[in-house]
């Protein structure tokens, strides 16, 4: 009698294109449909290197706290809810391992980092610092007297802190939101951004400097792209510092934060060609898939 055979796990392929990479993609505690219908209304837009995450803290207030900010528990709010979305994530890769490369994270407030729970970030396959602080700031509740540099160097080896033990990729989210924000207000009140910069040589050097980069990537955020650098000099400025970064060899994700089922699908290749990415600049991706294969073989 003939036995059917279990078909072998497809080994991960890196994206193919730019348009196909979304690294952020909030698929926990927040969404709007299950997670399924999600994934597949990315996959039927041909963005199939997802990257499927939560915010850790919201396994951590409690299932009344949570109901009472967002409408809904999806999970519990507690470690075991946070278990379970890690495993629904992973019947995710399995229901579409042929179409689509998905991977499980977690992002952690910059300020949690060194107090978040160690059986939070074991199962994830990434893990990543929700960067949006101000360092010019002082009315902020956690500012801190340091440059964008130094700030962001202080972040990135706390954060390698937590990664380095589990063999996890850091990723820092969003950095250069705040800052883009900022220069868009000295654009409204005095017409120009004459002499600024999102981040100067000195603070990318600070950042440089003040860490080992092994393991660190540095994420282009579409909320940077759609919402804060909303001006042609923002983008030129962007555009100077991203450069900086990738001359520095700093690896890069790429990611969109919906938080929802967005109603227009952006692609975003143009922008962030403009940028002066390609598409392998993205090394996030390609060190995934290289982890995963490693993994099935």
């Amino acid at each position: 009698m003939s036995r059917s055979r279990k078909s072998p796990e497809r080994k991960a392929s890196p994206p193919r294109s730019i348009k196909a990479i979304d690294l952020h993609l909030h698929a926990g505690q927040e969404r709007d449909v299950p997670m399924k219908q999600l994934v597949q209304s990315f996959v039927d837009r041909s963005i199939s290197f997802l990257g499927l995450l939560d915010h850790s803290e919201l396994y951590e207030m409690g299932d009344e706290a949570l109901r009472a900010e967002h409408g809904q528990v999806v999970y519990p709010s507690s470690t075991e809810g946070l278990m379970d979305f890690y495993k629904e994530v992973g019947e995710m890769k399995r229901a579409f391992r042929r179409t689509a490369s998905i991977y499980s994270g977690l992002e952690v407030g910059e300020w949690d980092i060194l107090r978040v729970s160690r059986a939070f970030i074991v199962d994830p396959d990434f893990v990543g610092c929700h960067m949006n602080t101000s360092c010019h700031d002082p009315t902020y509740r956690h500012y801190e007297n340091a440059s964008c540099g130094e700030h962001l160097a202080r972040r990135a080896r706390e954060l390698l802190g937590i990664c380095r033990p589990v063999a996890k990729p850091a990723v820092l989210f969003h950095p250069f939101h705040r800052r883009l924000q900022e220069l868009r207000a000295t654009i409204q009140a005095q017409g120009n951004v004459a002499h600024e910069e999102v981040f100067t040589k000195e603070d990318v050097s600070a950042f440089i400097d003040g860490v080992d980069p092994e393991g660190l990537y540095v994420e282009l955020n579409y909320g940077d792209l759609y919402t804060a650098a909303t001006h042609p000099d923002l983008l030129k400025l962007l555009r100077r510092t991203c450069l900086r970064f990738k001359h520095l060899g700093l690896g890069f994700s790429l990611g969109s934060d919906y938080h929802k089922t967005p109603q227009q699908f952006r692609d975003p290749t143009e922008l962030v060609e403009s940028l002066g990415f390609e598409l392998g600049d993205f090394s996030l991706a390609y060190d995934l898939a290289d982890q995963h294969s490693a993994t099935q073989s």
